[in-house]
């Protein structure tokens, strides 16, 4: 994918346009939790992360997390009424056409047909990193503005403990 790096991803342009505060943290491309944990210097407890997903009757999942949480996938899928069995990863063309890149995936997205489902952790975390929707850019926000400016947003038991 090519992007002009004068662009304005689009989770920064919702959050500009809500008035919401945020910061940007560049950094080299990551596309891998190794990639995180080796490049990024910032607190994984106060990271979210992103997942996208196919097979919901409703249109693309993404479910937003703790950082160092694992995936309930039964809860998810519970939270967007279908089977475990449907739900599987979004293809990178899928990311692309949201204007995200893998490693970048972001809670805000502007695109019909998107879901997002929040473990019930994440707006009470204050402050968290997050995607940007470029994988060489993190945004820091508190994630009560990620619920509140998320299409279709949705609060779920969906994370697990790390181990």
């Amino acid at each position: 994918m090519t992007r002009s790096s004068e662009a304005v991803p689009t989770p920064m342009r919702i959050l500009d346009q809500a008035g919401a505060a945020y910061a940007v943290t560049e950094h080299r491309a990551i596309r891998t939790a190794d990639d995180v944990a080796t490049w990024l210097e910032l607190p994984v407890e106060r990271s979210v992360k992103t997942l996208a997903f196919e097979g919901a009757r409703d249109g693309l999942v993404l479910a937003v997390l703790p950082g160092p949480a694992r995936l309930d996938y039964r809860g998810l899928a519970e939270a967007v009424g279908t089977s475990r069995s449907r739900l599987r990863p979004a293809d990178p063309a899928v990311l692309d056409a949201l204007d995200m890149e893998p490693g970048g995936a972001s809670p805000l997205s502007d695109a019909e047909g998107v879901i997002t489902v929040f473990d019930v952790a994440v707006a009470g975390m204050g402050p968290v990193y997050c995607g940007s929707g470029r994988n060489d850019r993190t945004l820091r926000v508190d994630g009560r503005d990620l619920l509140r400016l998320a299409r279709n947003p949705r609060e779920a038991r969906i994370a697990r403990p790390a181990g």
